[in-house]
Parts: structure tokens; C-alpha cells; sequence
């Protein structure tokens, strides 16, 4: 492809050079005419033969300025190489004349006329290979047909001093050859390195446009963020008021709390839908696959929004299912949560039905939300995959949501390694699908559901904690101590390396991105697997615990498969990675 646009150009730009440096041909041509006819017509000797050369020389040049006029007026008339294969057909012609005219100086038997012809070629062969040159076959059909008759009339008449002068013609033609081969190859350079130049330049203007709709899209998006955080924070502000009056009733001050709490629920929502949305986007959010019943899930699901649905008077429906899935049940949770959040906020009558359907593949199945509200347009399926985008509700003026859910959605869904399908039509209601990989039942892990307890899992791990916060670090080891662990913790790397030093060899190492001494956990964990490297230990989980979203480093750790885990944390979250680090090696093997 690349070659095939370079000889396009090369042709393109070769055509504009030929037909470029007509000019000063038809110039020179109209004064050897001339020169020719005051020379050969005046003498008395002169014949027919002569007139019609002259002649047919004026008309040739009338043909070469006719072609070249030609092409000024229709330039798409034909392609560039149909151009130049017409420009080589009016070399030919233009100088066939001048080339064959070397004949009547033979018949005059003056050595130095024959001189002086010669001289009239090379000259006119030297313009010719200035203007033809960066095209083989436009040479070729001027210079030989000037220089070729003289050099062969030369060699097979007796005149003194023909032989050399043919020699030098053979020559002068050779040398000129080898100069056009530079000469072209310095051309395509030329126009090689514009169409380079020119692909950059359009490369260029794609990025800056892409860069330019992200910049927009970045503006759009804090411009609509910054309008549904005014909203509540506004509402907030009034309602602080209105309860700081001493003069309002009981009731109107509990109804102004709740108000309050509604509002700052609403806040809080916005905030973890963004964080959602910007963990995706840095790169960082993994995704750690696990055996799990699909049900676990969904009763979660059912007893966070059977509430708001029955406040709707909306039937809350989940399909029993004992589906085993093989996938991040945590990132699978959260889509679920925006799909059914979706679902009841644009259903004013009716039920929501959640259930796992199986296609004709039997190794994945789809989770479908279904709902009987207000539907979305054809035209629409796309755009509301798009941040901050909202289908409008009939009667409604107030916004409901942020138009951050199904944007979401798909985000987590191609971070899971699917995509999310939407079927709807307006008035009849909406259903989402998500693909879910099938798992194994004999290695589900513990309920996600049922508290934590001492397990063999992770009963008498070496976890090892590296955090410059006292407190955290604590915390940390508080938590870990109570599913069992025996734990070290350790403000730097400096005192991690001490107690690998003095026996502590960890089965995992729990670190904080952002330590002290002005280092990170990245460096940390490396000065920890050469500490254990020394020692003969090569193997250990390692946890990065960080509320950094934006660093290459964490990129590039998550890419390696090391665990980041944004703060907050939750104990589920961590018990979890916990667990499918540390599950035995047959079953780490088999996920």
C-alpha cells in the first residue's frame, strides 16, 4: 500500500516535471527551426526533401505546444502515466526531424558544417536530457533519436574525423545515461520524502483531531459532572439552613434530614460511578477471574434493590439458577448493580426479571436484565453507552441518575473480555444481555455471601505488610491476624529486608504504593524478591495497595499480573485476591 501511493505520487509529480520545462523546449525547437530553414531552404541545392523536413519539424513543435496547452486545460483527461507515455510519443516526433536533418549536411561534403550540425544536436540533446532526464522513457525517445542518425552517418561516411566524432556522440550519449540514473534516483527521493512528509502531516492533523474530540469529550464530561455535584451540594446547602431553624417542627426537621441524607447519597453515588469510571480508564483495574455460583450474585443483587423497586411498586424478579461462572464476580456484580439500578430509576409499572439464559454454546451462558419501562429508540442504542447520556422520560423535567451506568457497563463488560448486547423499542421496555464464561464446580470458591472464617486456605500464611501509616499498617495486620495469618509489618523496605533477613520468609506481601523516603511499593517489592532470591525463596504473592490512578508504574505492575487494589479496600476485596493467590497449585493451574 505504501508503495503503490508513492508510485502514484512519483508519476503524478513526474508528469508535472515533464510537462513543466515544455517551455523552454518549444523555444529552443522554434530557433533551430529557423536556424535550419535559413541554413538548408536558402541554399540552391535545397530540394523537396528539405521543405518537408522543415515542415514537418514546425508541425511537430505545433503538436508538442498543442499537447502541452492540452494538458493545462484537462489535466484529469487522462492519468499521469497515459501523460507521460504521450509526452515520450511527442519526443519521439519532435525530435525525429532535427535527428535525421544531419543527412543534408552530407550532401554538402563540408566537413565543418557537419561540425556545426553536430554541435545544434548536442545541444539540443543536452536540453532535451534537462527536461527528460527523471524519465527513462522520455530519453529514450528524445536523445538517441537526435544523436543516433549523426553517430550512424559518421561511421559509414567517409569524412575525416567521423569515426572520433562518433565515438564522442557514443560517449556523450553513455554519460548522459548514467547522469539520468542519478538524476531519477535523487527525483524519487525527492518525492519519496514528500510522501512521507505528507503522511505525517495527515497523521499529525488525525491525532490532533482525535486529541482535539477527547479534549471536548473531557469538557463535556467535567462540564455535566460538575452540574449533577452543584445539584445535591446546592440542595445540601439549603436544607443545612432550613434545619438549623430553631423555629421548624420535629417533623419538618426529620423530613428536612432525610432530604439531606437522600442528597448526600446521591453525592456519593456520582463519586463511585466517576472513581469507576477512572480506575477503567488509567488501565489499572484487574480482573481476577474466580469459579463462583451465579446465585450468590444475584441475591445480593436482589437484597440491595428490592427495596426501591417495591417503593415503585415494581416485582423484583430473580430467576433460580445453579450456574457456575468463571469470571471476576466483583466486576460482574457491579454491572449488574448499574443494569437493575437502570432498570427500576426507568420502569414506572411492571417487574424486572433477572435470569441466566443458555444459548447454543455450551461453554458461556448470558445474564439478561429485563424490564417493562419506558424503552429506548432505535436510534438511541448507541448513544446511551455514552457518558452522561440520558434517555428522556415522558412528563419528566428532573434528571434522574447521571447518565454513568450503561457507560460503565460496557466499560467493565470489554474489561471482562465481553460485550453487552441491548434489545429495546419504545413502550416496550428494555433487555440487556452479558455474556458470562462457564465455570467449574469443583473449584467454586467459599460463598461469596458467608462471612469470612478461618480457613486451611489461608490459616498460617507469612503475610508480610509494607506501609509508612502506623495506623493502616495496624489495621492491616489486625485483619490478617483474625482470618488466621501470622503477620509482619513494616514501614519501609529497609525493615522488610531485616526481617527476611531474620527468617521471615512471606507466603504474600501486602504493600502500599506510596512509602516513605520518597520510594514506591514498586521498588519495595523488588528489593523484597531479591532479599528472598538470596535466600533460595523464589516464589510469593505479591499485593499492591494503592490510591494512585494514573501511574505508568501501576500499569505496568497490573500488566505483570500483581494484584492493585484501590483504595478503599474492602475485606471482601482483599480476602478474595487473598484467596486465588494463595489457592493450591493444581487449582491455580485449572483457573
Amino acid at each position: 500500500m505504501h508503495g503503490d501511493l508513492e508510485q502514484c505520487e512519483v508519476s503524478d509529480d513526474l508528469a508535472s516535471a515533464l510537462y513543466a520545462g515544455d517551455p523552454a523546449s518549444f523555444f529552443a525547437h522554434g530557433c533551430s527551426i529557423a536556424l535550419l530553414s535559413a541554413v538548408y531552404l536558402a541554399r540552391p541545392e535545397a530540394g523537396r526533401l528539405v521543405t518537408l523536413c522543415v515542415v514537418f519539424y514546425g508541425i511537430a513543435n505545433c503538436f508538442a505546444i498543442g499537447l502541452w496547452a492540452w494538458r493545462r486545460r484537462r489535466p484529469l483527461l487522462f492519468s499521469a502515466r497515459q501523460w507521460i507515455g504521450l509526452h515520450a510519443l511527442r519526443n519521439a516526433v519532435l525530435h525525429g526531424a532535427p535527428g535525421l536533418s544531419i543527412w543534408f549536411v552530407f550532401q554538402t561534403e563540408s566537413f565543418g558544417f557537419a561540425a556545426a550540425h553536430t554541435v545544434l544536436l548536442v545541444t539540443l540533446a543536452a536540453l532535451a536530457y534537462a527536461s527528460n532526464g527523471m524519465n527513462l522513457l522520455n530519453l529514450c525517445s528524445a536523445v538517441p533519436t537526435l544523436l543516433l542518425p549523426a553517430t550512424a552517418l559518421y561511421l559509414v561516411q567517409p569524412v575525416d574525423g567521423g569515426f572520433a566524432l562518433s565515438v564522442v556522440l557514443v560517449v556523450f550519449m553513455v554519460v548522459i545515461y548514467w547522469f539520468a540514473t542519478q538524476y531519477r534516483e535523487f527525483f524519487r527521493g525527492i518525492v519519496g520524502a514528500r510522501v512521507d512528509q505528507q503522511r505525517l502531516a495527515e497523521t499529525i492533523a488525525r491525532q490532533k483531531a482525535v486529541i482535539e474530540e477527547a479534549s471536548l469529550a473531557k469538557t463535556r464530561f467535567f462540564a455535566t459532572a460538575s452540574h449533577d455535584l452543584r445539584q445535591p451540594l446546592h440542595a445540601i446547602g439549603l436544607l443545612a439552613h432550613a434545619l438549623a431553624d430553631h423555629g421548624a417542627s420535629t417533623q419538618e426537621r426529620d423530613e428536612t434530614a432525610q432530604h439531606i441524607i437522600s442528597n448526600v447519597d446521591a453525592l456519593n453515588q456520582l463519586f463511585n460511578q466517576v472513581l469507576d469510571l477512572a480506575r477503567i480508564e488509567s488501565g489499572v483495574t484487574q480482573v481476577i477471574p474466580q469459579h463462583f455460583r451465579v446465585s450468590e450474585v444475584l441475591a445480593r443483587i436482589e437484597m440491595q434493590f428490592r427495596p426501591s423497586a417495591a417503593a415503585k411498586g415494581l416485582a423484583l424478579r430473580i430467576a433460580p439458577t445453579a450456574f457456575v461462572a468463571f469470571t471476576d464476580p466483583v466486576l460482574l456484580e457491579r454491572v449488574l448493580a448499574n443494569l437493575v439500578s437502570n432498570a427500576v430509576r426507568y420502569t414506572e409499572r411492571g417487574s424486572i426479571w433477572i435470569g441466566v439464559r443458555h444459548g447454543g454454546d455450551p461453554e458461556r451462558c448470558r445474564i439478561e436484565v429485563r424490564d417493562s419501562g419506558i424503552g429506548i429508540a432505535q436510534h438511541e442504542h448507541e448513544l446511551v453507552f455514552e457518558d452522561f447520556y440520558q434517555v428522556q422520560m415522558p412528563h419528566q423535567t428532573a434528571r434522574q441518575g447521571h447518565g454513568l451506568g450503561l457507560s460503565t457497563v460496557r466499560r467493565l463488560t470489554r474489561l471482562l473480555g465481553k460485550e453487552a448486547t441491548l434489545r429495546s423499542d419504545l413502550g416496550r421496555g428494555t433487555t440487556i444481555r452479558v455474556p458470562v464464561g462457564l465455570g467449574d464446580a469443583g473449584l467454586v470458591t467459599p460463598s461469596l455471601a458467608a462471612p469470612f472464617s478461618v480457613s486451611a486456605l489461608i490459616e498460617g500464611r507469612r503475610v508480610l505488610c509494607i506501609d509508612d501509616d502506623i495506623g493502616n499498617l495496624e489495621a492491616l495486620g489486625t485483619l490478617l491476624a483474625r482470618w488466621g495469618c501470622i503477620v509482619r509489618g513494616c514501614r519501609d523496605e529497609l525493615a522488610a529486608v531485616r526481617a527476611i533477613s531474620e527468617g521471615f520468609v512471606p507466603d504474600a506481601v501486602l504493600c502500599d504504593y506510596q512509602i516513605d523516603r520518597h520510594q514506591t511499593g514498586v521498588e519495595a517489592l523488588k528489593e523484597v524478591r531479591e532479599a528472598l532470591r538470596r535466600r533460595g525463596h523464589n516464589g510469593f504473592a505479591s499485593v499492591m495497595i494503592t490510591g494512585d490512578m494514573v501511574s505508568p508504574e501501576l500499569r505496568a505492575l497490573a500488566a505483570e499480573g500483581v494484584p492493585v487494589l484501590r483504595k478503599p479496600v474492602t475485606p471482601a476485596r482483599l480476602r478474595r485476591t487473598l484467596d486465588a493467590l494463595l489457592q493450591p497449585h493444581g487449582q491455580d493451574e485449572a483457573a
